[in-house]
């Protein structure tokens, strides 16, 4: 959205900037609101980056605008212009910096403040793109100070402050986007799925249901109401069971004191996991172990996987087959609660081999016939890269998924051992901290991503 201020001297000038949502992604998805949001068809945009406007004096009859006009407020025009300048090349912190200085001079100017706003705005979306939340949340919560009538400002902070899984002000700021724009369909939608990963289904079955009073033709919230209706349902048949860190629901072939048992070695690791990974998440961690049907219902997996953990809800989902063919049931569990505080310290912002290898790893299990066929792929310079494992790995067969979780065990093993346990953690903490994965790995090893490859490959080939 492109601002000119009327009867006002100057060129306005826009910065728009793309930025990343925790919600899962659509395809031909284009809206942004706060973060790249969903939507159906034609609906409107809700754009979280910002304009902003130079600063112009009309001067009529006197020889030049230098003379007309007073020093102070030729500094604040002059202050503000540098703004515009430095906002339109995407150098925000000295946009806002040149901003401060021109409302220094002018505090109740409204187009310096607008500014201002919108600075804070395009910095604070550029920081959701690179997924430093906090400073993210900060830049929106200074940006509504200047302008607290800016819908685009609270629909960012809520995604900042969902990404931070601090979900009451989440939904706060998710409220005041939806009362500022109540048609806007996309406010109802995130305020729906904060309502879901807070824990109240119910409540974010409602806020969909008045979204999609608005918009009817909107089939995916139609989707999202059905999946969660039925998980809904599914849950409340389950027995339940809550010990200090975890809630456990589950179906009714489970005997009771099996559910003991889990959570029992559901305590463990939290004790164990979180001190080898320096860690101990506060929220408590729900785990669900459903018939195969309803596993199937719900999560829509591949027949090959045995658990997993939803980042969306913060979820440990087990088919009861999971628990049955399990010829370790700590191993399970224990890899499972890996990858809840992996995303407690990261935010998720992990590579896939790292977060499966390090739950590998966490198992505590011998893992032999893994190490030989990812020697033998070495041998034969058939290992894939790293980079070819960032992504899910839900969607390969289930060879496909042996070799891969094969390979990243080796991989993390090799950090571990190459280095220690303690350096891991420190990556851990630096990806959580907004390093990029690159990054935090030549801040730990001294190592670039090719340079660790290579070692790791040499590692392999000698047999450690």
């Amino acid at each position: 959205m492109v601002e000119r201020e009327p009867s006002k001297l100057g060129v306005a000038g826009s910065n728009p900037v793309s930025r990343s949502s925790p919600f899962p992604s659509r395809k031909n998805d284009s809206r942004t609101a706060g973060a790249r949001g969903p939507h159906r068809g034609t609906a409107r945009r809700v754009r979280p980056c910002c304009v902003v406007i130079s600063v112009g004096f009309l001067c009529a009859g006197v020889p030049s605008a230098a003379q007309a006009v007073p020093l102070a407020t030729r500094d604040v025009a002059t202050h503000n212009q540098r703004g515009v300048e430095l906002s339109a090349k995407g150098q925000h912190r000295e946009a806002i910096a040149e901003f401060e200085r021109a409302l220094s001079l002018a505090p109740s100017h409204p187009v310096v403040r607008r500014n201002l706003a919108h600075a804070h705005g395009n910095l604070a979306a550029l920081l959701l793109r690179e997924q430093v939340f906090q400073e993210a949340a900060d830049q929106y919560q200074a940006a509504i100070e200047l302008s607290p009538k800016e819908q685009r400002f609270y629909m960012g902070l809520g995604v900042a402050f969902l990404a931070l899984r601090e979900m009451p002000q989440a939904v706060e700021a998710f409220r005041q986007a939806r009362d500022l724009d109540p048609q806007n369909v996309e406010a109802y939608r995130y305020l729906g799925e904060t309502y879901y990963r807070q824990g109240d289904p119910k409540e974010a079955v409602r806020t969909w249901e008045e979204g999609l009073r608005i918009r009817p033709e909107d089939q995916e919230l139609e989707q999202r109401i059905a999946q969660v209706e039925g998980e809904r349902q599914v849950h409340e048949r389950y027995e339940h069971q809550t010990g200090h860190h975890f809630a456990l629901r589950y179906v009714g072939e489970v005997p009771e004191e099996l559910g003991g048992e889990i959570l029992e070695l559901l305590e463990q690791a939290y004790d164990e996991v979180g001190y080898d990974l320096n860690h101990y998440p506060q929220d408590a961690v729900e785990v669900i172990i459903y018939s195969d049907a309803d596993f199937q219902r719900v999560t829509h997996l591949p027949a090959w996987v045995s658990a997993a953990f939803e980042e969306r809800g913060s979820r440990i989902r087990i088919p009861i087959r999971g628990i049955r063919q399990a010829t370790d049931l700590r191993a399970l569990l224990y890899h499972e609660y890996t990858h809840v505080v992996i995303r407690d310290v990261t935010g998720g912002k992990v590579p896939t081999w790292l977060n499966e290898g390090l739950a590998l790893i966490e198992q505590r299990t011998p893992l032999d016939g893994a190490v030989g066929t990812v020697r033998q792929l070495a041998d034969e310079k058939k290992l894939p890269s790293l980079g070819a494992l960032n992504g899910s790995f839900v969607k390969l067969t289930g060879p496909e998924a042996s070799v891969a979780y094969a390979v990243s065990y080796t991989a993390a093993k090799f950090l571990v051992e190459r280095w220690s346990r303690w350096d891991a953690q420190r990556l851990l903490r630096q990806l959580g901290e907004g390093l990029s994965f690159e990054e935090a790995l030549e801040e730990t090893t001294r190592l670039t991503l090719p340079e660790f490859e290579q070692e790791w490959r040499e590692w392999l080939v000698r047999g450690y």
